[in-house]
Parts: structure tokens; C-alpha cells; sequence
């Protein structure tokens, strides 16, 4: 019987490239996709999260549970402490979505350039990858980047503009031994770089579909 998963996010943007995860490396689960567009309405200028915020979070993780979900992926970086409290007591497996990339760009080793397209969900990511470094007991070189004018293309509707904006810049910014591209709606973003590029970029949504399949595997 395929497992269940429930895709709870807070921006229609990241439909497709979770999405497109799925597809290419667990074409069989069943994907149930929640949005809730209201939650980054809520955010403050900064990136605080609200009480509310928080118990909002929490309450749409009881309700996939309660819909017979086998595994939830939270898709918006901004609410990683949110989503941390909220998967409190949660009884099936809830991933941030980019919590397996991270580990995953601690385990190849060397330096990391991390390359954001939201200011306010910078301090987010990056404290995940510290984490995961600090997990790992391993100290990498990073170099954190914000790709400016990139997310205002694609709220406007120009995805070439924001994928060619964040492929320019992440060449640019030197030579690193792996890549991430921070948010779920930078995934596509990979196409247009060079080749030796791509092959050197993690995007968050591949590296969650591999480790929640891991997990209800096992």
C-alpha cells in the first residue's frame, strides 16, 4: 500500500518543485498538498513567528495526522522553529524540508556556499546547517549569499529572470565544494547553471523525498 504524505506549505511556489521530487524519486507515494497561504502573510518584516504562528503550525500537523498521513514535509524555511515545536508529539515522522540537505552538504564534506533568496529566512537556514555541522562534529568553511531582485522576478511571474539571477550569482560567488539553494522554490534554479555546476548543487526538496522514504522504509 503506498505510504501517505502530507505536504503542508505556506506558498503556492513550492507546489511544483516538491512536486517534481516525488516524481522522479518516489513516484509512488500518495501526495496530499495543504496549503495555507496565510502563514507568511503573518510573518513579520523580519522573519518573527508569532505565537499564533506556532499554533498554527502544530494544528495543521494534527490534522494530516488525523488524515492518515504516514509522513509530513513542511516546505517554508522561515518557520523552522515553528516546525520544530510543532512536530512535538506528533507520532508519524515531520521533516523540515531543508533538514536533509543540510546534513547532506555536512556529510560530502569541504566548503558550502549557501544561497538564499529571502533575507528573513536567512538566520533560519543557516542555523540549521550549524546544527548539522555541529551533529556531524565537523567545522566546514560557509559563505552565505542573498540573491537580490530574484524572488521579486518570481512573485511577478518572470521564473527565468529569478532561475538565471540565482545560477549567475552562485557562480560568482567562487568555488565550493557543494551548493544549496535554500528554499523550495529555488529548485529550479539548477537548470540553467553549467553542468560542473548543477552537479555540485543540493536543493531541498530531492534531499527530503530521500530521507523521509529512509525513514518509512525502515
Amino acid at each position: 500500500m503506498p505510504k501517505r504524505i502530507f505536504l503542508v506549505h505556506p506558498t503556492p511556489l513550492a507546489l511544483p518543485p516538491v512536486d517534481e521530487a516525488f516524481k522522479t524519486l518516489w513516484r509512488e507515494a500518495q501526495i496530499v498538498n495543504l496549503l495555507d497561504e496565510s502563514l507568511y502573510a503573518d510573518v513579520g518584516a523580519n522573519g518573527e513567528l508569532t505565537p499564533g504562528l506556532y499554533a498554527r503550525v502544530a494544528n495543521l500537523f494534527r490534522h494530516c495526522e488525523a488524515s492518515g498521513a504516514d509522513g509530513i514535509v513542511f516546505s517554508g524555511s522561515t518557520f523552522g522553529p515553528a516546525v520544530e515545536e510543532g512536530r512535538k508529539g506528533i507520532t508519524v515522522p515531520v521533516l523540515r524540508i531543508e533538514e536533509g540537505m543540510m546534513d547532506e552538504a555536512v556529510a560530502r564534506g569541504g566548503s558550502i556556499l549557501v544561497v538564499s533568496t529571502q533575507k528573513r529566512a536567512m538566520p533560519v537556514v543557516r542555523a540549521t546547517l550549524d546544527a548539522s555541522a555541529k551533529r556531524a562534529g565537523k567545522t566546514p568553511t560557509i559563505k552565505d549569499i542573498w540573491v537580490e531582485g530574484a524572488r521579486d522576478a518570481l512573485n511577478a511571474g518572470d521564473s527565468d529572470r529569478h532561475d538565471r539571477l540565482i545560477a549567475e550569482q552562485a557562480a560568482a560567488a567562487g568555488d565550493f565544494d557543494t551548493i544549496v539553494l535554500s528554499m523550495i522554490s529555488m529548485a529550479p534554479a539548477r537548470a540553467k547553471m553549467p553542468p560542473a555546476l548543477a552537479k555540485k548543487t543540493l536543493t531541498s526538496g530531492e534531499c527530503a523525498v530521500t530521507r523521509l522514504r529512509k525513514l518509512l522504509d525502515a
